[in-house]
């Protein structure tokens, strides 16, 4: 009987329910279990023991923090004889432009901005080498443009979803769609002086990012030969612009060998005047080789020019750009020589609006030219590359904006001065960059070329 009582123990056992297991609680979906059961800690709840009379002295120095700017704008604007541009808002419709520009306006005029920004710029600047939205800080003292990096190591400029999103952003930004594509302006701007038996060389003038890049980032083997960077649209674009008969100039050399001279000034967006110089010479024997050019009676003999060297010494643009307070330490000044080109009686090269060669340019042709930027009188690209052409030269140029300032300025000048009569070659000179960043208006040239037409 012994067998059958175990026998029946073990088929009890068998058929008595399994004892339940209660589960692990967890802090929600899938997560860790939560040993404490604290409903408040699972939902990411903490509390904090603050005693009131903290909490009201926390609150009250922010909002004095917060009403202190306003406020002391006020009272200087009112010490200084000032109106209050605070009050300006209630004067302008509530739009998106109005209250743009408002923004813009109280941001130009607050005294605690330029009080602020400066100080902390230069402490940002010399401790960390942090630069702005505009300038970027290289290394050796080196100072680089940021949409000139922007153009270099951006995605290529004639990517079809890069032309959009460039147009959703100007949209987005309550602005007007722009014209980022380079090509329609270019070829109806070729088209136009063809109409004319006009030849157009087109010079758009490598960034500094592109040749001098080491000192940029720092990297590679200073011993050893670089490959010259490129945004990667600049070949296809080249070789459209050559399929359709424009011709392009691109004096970046194919690499960069080492101990060569800077062609970049160190703290400048702008070329050296030796660099400068060599690229006047380079462009000249390509305009010779491109364009028929015949000796025009009336002008300058080249014979009787000179150039005269000039020292110069002040702190690049980039550095202008930073906003440092004034007699910051951090960049001391550079020292250069410019060759001012004079002619023989010692007056400084003017432009002849007569002269067969009309140079449309940018900063780049404004440079150790305008006396307004600090690097020289009569020395720039203009006065070089007469010298190197050995004739007259007519200037067009105008500081940014060289993807449509200049070419609107010379349709303006159809109507009254026909800027054309006698050209047989335009050079536009352009920094590379607009390519990627430039807004390429359109340009009537119908009715530009019929009003000059209508005028003489």
């Amino acid at each position: 009987m012994q067998p059958l009582a175990n026998m029946s123990r073990a088929t009890a056992a068998a058929a008595a329910p399994a004892p339940t297991v209660k589960p692990a609680q967890t802090s929600g979906r899938g997560g860790p279990t939560d040993p404490s059961h604290d409903e408040n800690l699972r939902r990411g709840i903490i509390h904090t023991d603050v005693s009131r009379g903290m909490a009201i002295a926390i609150t009250s120095f922010f909002l004095l923090l917060i009403f202190a700017v306003p406020v002391s704008q006020a009272v200087m604007e009112k010490a200084r004889g000032e109106e209050t541009m605070l009050l300006d808002i209630f004067h302008r419709a509530p739009t998106r432009d109005n209250l743009k520009q408002f923004e813009d306006d109280l941001d130009k005029a607050s005294y605690v901005k330029d009080a602020v920004q400066p100080r902390m710029q230069a402490l940002l600047t010399g401790l960390g080498r942090v630069g702005n939205k505009k300038a970027v800080v290289g290394h050796g003292g080196w100072l680089y443009y940021k949409p000139g990096i922007t153009y270099l190591g951006g995605p290529a400029f004639l990517d079809p979803n890069i032309l959009e999103v460039r147009i959703k952003a100007s949209l987005d930004a309550g602005e007007p769609a722009g014209h980022p594509d380079p090509r329609p302006a270019i070829f109806a701007f070729a088209d136009a002086l063809g109409k004319r038996g006009i030849k157009l060389i087109l010079f758009p003038v490598p960034d500094k990012a592109m040749l001098q890049p080491s000192q940029l980032h720092g990297r590679g083997d200073p011993t050893r030969p670089l490959p010259v960077p490129h945004n990667p649209g600049w070949a296809p674009f080249a070789a459209e612009m050559r399929g359709r008969g424009i011709a392009v100039f691109d004096p970046a050399p194919p690499m960069l060998l080492p101990d060569e001279p800077p062609r970049f000034l160190v703290q400048d967006t702008h070329w050296t005047p030796e660099w400068m110089d060599s690229v006047a010479r380079q462009l000249a024997h390509f305009v010779r080789e491109t364009a028929a050019l015949t000796t025009m009676t009336g002008q300058t003999s080249a014979a009787t020019r000179k150039a005269v060297a000039m020292p110069i010494e002040r702190v690049g643009d980039i550095v202008d750009m930073l906003k440092l307070p004034e007699g910051q330490t951090i960049f001391a000044p550079q020292r250069i020589t410019v060759q001012q080109v004079q002619e023989a009686n010692g007056t400084p090269w003017e432009p002849n609006p007569k002269a067969d060669v009309l140079l449309l340019g940018d900063s780049f042709t404004n440079v150790f030219s305008l006396d307004s930027m600090g690097w020289g009188e009569a020395a720039g690209f203009g006065p070089h590359l007469s010298l190197a052409l050995g004739r007259d030269l007519d200037v067009l140029a105008q500081n940014d904006s060289g993807a449509f300032a200049t070419r609107q300025a010379l349709a303006r000048d159809l109507a009254g001065e026909d800027r054309l009569a006698g050209k047989k070659v335009v050079i536009w000179e352009f920094a590379s960059r607009e390519l990627a960043v430039g807004d390429w208006k359109p340009i009537d040239w119908d009715a530009a070329l019929a009003a000059a037409a209508g005028a003489h």
